[in-house]
């Protein structure tokens, strides 16, 4: 019987390790092209790709995204619990970040690149462009699209992966927090160290409501949509 299990679990394993590494270099190539040919919203475009990847993977398991937790809450109650979770999140974030974090990196001279906010000139002073990049590429194409990817596709993968176990999530949690991380680079090491944390914290949301969605979606959304509309009211002076 033990044995039966064993070969169970790899043969299921091979197929998902796969799957996880196909959908993660769909994205890694597809941004690498759409950045040669510096097209706006790149990540987003890699995202998508990867998320139509994922969703062909998906199906063949006859499952669908709502399996991961893209639904809705359902009812008031749910609603409130939901949004205050979202709420919470951000303010855990941005705690951990401008207490914790940003003193420690700056302590040791860890800084994000000082041309990573150059993609985001070119909607400085123009109302209309800013909104409608903060609508497609950070609000569907990030908040929307990087939390179906890592939160519901990779987290969820990578638990089964290792066995889908009590213990195996946590695992899963941090691996898919460096993953997460790691395909920030372009932000330096300092880029790479928060937003590995912001993915541990995200992840844990997910996991404690229940492994819906909709809260760290709210959650991403509200961090993004403060941090890039900053920028644009302060003409780029806050990074």
């Amino acid at each position: 019987m033990m044995e039966e299990k064993s070969s169970t679990r790899k043969a299921y394993s091979v197929p998902t390790l796969l799957e996880i590494c196909i959908v993660l270099a769909v994205m890694l190539v597809v941004k690498s092209i759409a950045d040669y040919f510096e097209i706006i919203g790149a990540g987003s475009i890699a995202i998508w790709c990867s998320i139509i990847t994922a969703t062909y993977f998906i199906r063949r398991r006859n499952t669908d995204w709502f399996s991961f937790g893209l639904t809705l809450p359902k009812g008031k109650r749910e609603w409130l619990k939901s949004v205050g979770l979202a709420i919470l999140t951000v303010i855990v974030v941005f705690l951990l970040m401008g207490l914790i974090l940003d003193p420690i990196l700056s302590h040791y001279g860890l800084e994000k690149p000082a041309d990573v906010a150059d993609r985001f000139q070119f909607f400085l002073g123009k109302p209309l462009v800013f909104i409608s990049y903060l609508i497609i590429v950070v609000w569907i194409g990030a908040a929307l699209g990087e939390e179906l990817l890592m939160r519901g596709f990779l987290l969820n993968q990578l638990a089964h992966l290792f066995g889908n176990t009590k213990w195996t999530w946590f695992l899963a949690l941090s691996f898919h927090a460096i993953i997460f991380g790691m395909l920030h680079s372009y932000q330096g090491l300092a880029g790479i160290i928060t937003t590995t944390f912001i993915a541990l914290i995200f992840g844990v949301v997910y996991i404690i409501s229940n492994k819906r969605l909709f809260p760290v979606i709210l959650a991403h959304l509200i961090i993004n949509t403060i941090s890039l509309t900053a920028f644009y009211l302060t003409n780029g002076t806050v990074n």
